[in-house]
């Protein structure tokens, strides 16, 4: 059966894991006075490693729900990702340098183990109903900030072992994790995909590219124009406000009965846009500042989150594909705006590099705000009302029921459909897979991190396409039989 709540934990875990690698001073406690932040190098190499994988499973989506569902390969990559964390700071303990190839080989691996965990978890948040997903969602980022002070209060040896040890705690997780009856995938009807929001989507896309750019833009910046002291007292500023702020929001969204994500996007990139000019052009250097920005940034992450959970939900797009891609254009974003930020603009003079790179910040997060209207993202979200779902899944039944009766009365002896006749969504061709496989409606439900309602729902979906009844019947066409013949 498994623990229930522990379906919400692996994102919580993850999360902190990322706040701790990228944002506590974890590294600080390998001090490499004449070497760069070693923790700038890692984010490199294992961002790019994550953005390879998570495309991967995107595009082989429907190879990819056996991997993902497997209790031994999560775990696995938990212990792989763990691994390389130890072999970092291994490497920063014993040469004193991150120009070393077992370094590189340590962050490969994080990046490489992480991106399945994160992406089976997005499958996860996107069984659930949208209200659940972003309460939980809320919750995580309190439980992660939690755990960011844990690892920078406590002695450095247990601050080192903790981050190590999270990405193997989501992964344990995933492991005994169990979706209930609650999810709210609708019941798939006959699909136009001439009709897919696809340009929406991919709007949606670039400009989470674009805001990840420039947060960590932001990041980077603050990095090499200001001391240590300043940005860890900003960082820890950011991640208490956090706490708050997701504390708040729980409860506010909580009196809320229908949440409505397409109408939070401009604000809280508004938000973000007003927090990168306090920072840069009010009051430079401030703790304040960059702590709003943090609370700001770290509160969009999590909002691209639920919306990409709930985009799940789509019948035009499973969720792998969903977090799959979208995952893998915001760490995009990230490391290109983390590349730059280092790289490229430090070489300015503060006092005139600021104004310049502010503005421009900001237009882009203009830019990405006035470009994706409120009706781009409404287009490409599912409508999540329980009612409409009954009403939906009854007549999904009718459909697929009364044919079935009706050639039974009259001795319809019309063929079945071939696999090349039938136009299968991408969920039900994860689903389509798997029942050629042999597999039951439990076992697709376990892969596919939904209900087993759901899962027959499905599964009835994909026999009335085929033109069959039963589970032999459609062993039988898979055969390249007629139903019933021996």
């Amino acid at each position: 059966m498994g623990w229930p709540a522990a379906k919400y934990l692996p994102y919580a875990f993850w999360r902190a894991w990322f706040l701790v690698m990228y944002s506590s001073p974890i590294w600080m406690y390998f001090a490499l006075p004449d070497a760069a932040n070693p923790g700038l190098q890692m984010h490199y190499v294992s961002t790019t490693c994550f953005i390879v994988i998570s495309v991967l499973l995107a595009f082989f989506h429907i190879r990819a729900v056996g991997l993902l569902s497997s209790r031994v390969f999560m775990v696995l990559m938990g212990v792989v990702a763990g691994t390389g964390v130890v072999l970092e700071f291994g490497v920063l303990a014993l040469w004193g340098s991150a120009d070393n190839g077992l370094f590189w080989v340590g962050a490969a691996l994080t990046g490489l183990a992480t991106a399945p965990i994160a992406v089976r978890a997005g499958q996860i948040y996107a069984s659930v109903r949208v209200g659940a997903a972003v309460t939980a969602t809320l919750l995580s980022d309190v439980a992660a900030g939690l755990i960011f002070f844990f690892a920078v209060g406590t002695w450095p040896a247990i601050g080192l072992l903790l981050a190590a040890g999270l990405p193997l705690l989501s992964a344990l997780t995933l492991a005994i994790s169990s979706v209930g009856d609650d999810d709210s995938a609708a019941p798939e009807e006959p699909v136009d995909f001439t009709r897919a929001p696809v340009k929406p989507f991919s709007y949606f896309l670039v400009a989470a590219f674009l805001i990840g750019a420039v947060a960590f833009l932001q990041n980077s910046l603050g990095g090499s124009w200001l001391d240590q002291a300043s940005i860890d007292s900003g960082s820890t500023l950011g991640v208490s406000l956090l706490i708050m702020a997701c504390f708040v929001l729980t409860v506010a969204f909580a009196c809320v009965q229908k949440i409505r994500l397409e109408a939070l996007y401009r604000p809280t990139i508004l938000m973000l846009s007003a927090c990168v000019l306090f920072a840069y052009l009010i009051h430079f250097g401030s703790p304040v500042a960059m702590g709003g920005t943090l609370l700001v940034y770290c509160l969009f992450s999590s909002y691209i989150w639920v919306l990409m959970a709930y985009l799940g939900h789509g019948r035009y797009f499973s969720p792998i594909q969903v977090f799959g891609y979208g995952r893998a254009v915001y760490a995009g974003g990230s490391l290109i705006g983390g590349l730059v930020g280092v790289y490229l603009l430090p070489s300015l003079e503060a006092t005139q590099g600021i104004p310049a790179i502010a503005v421009a910040m900001v237009g882009i997060l203009l830019l990405c705000a006035v470009a994706i209207r409120p009706k781009d993202l409404a287009s490409i979200l599912v409508q999540d009302d329980g009612e409409d779902r009954v009403r939906e899944e009854g007549r999904a039944r009718v459909r697929i029921e009364e044919p079935a009766s009706s050639s039974s009365a009259h001795g319809d002896t019309e063929s079945p459909a071939t696999p090349g006749d039938v136009h299968l969504s991408p969920r039900e061709m994860e689903v389509y897979a798997l029942m050629r496989d042999g597999r039951d409606a439990a076992y697709i439900a376990d892969s596919l991190c939904v209900s087993r309602n759901t899962a027959k729902t499905h599964i009835r979906n994909i026999y009335g396409k085929f033109g069959v009844h039963t589970r032999q019947e459609f062993i039988d066409v898979m055969q390249g039989r007629a139903p019933g013949q021996p």
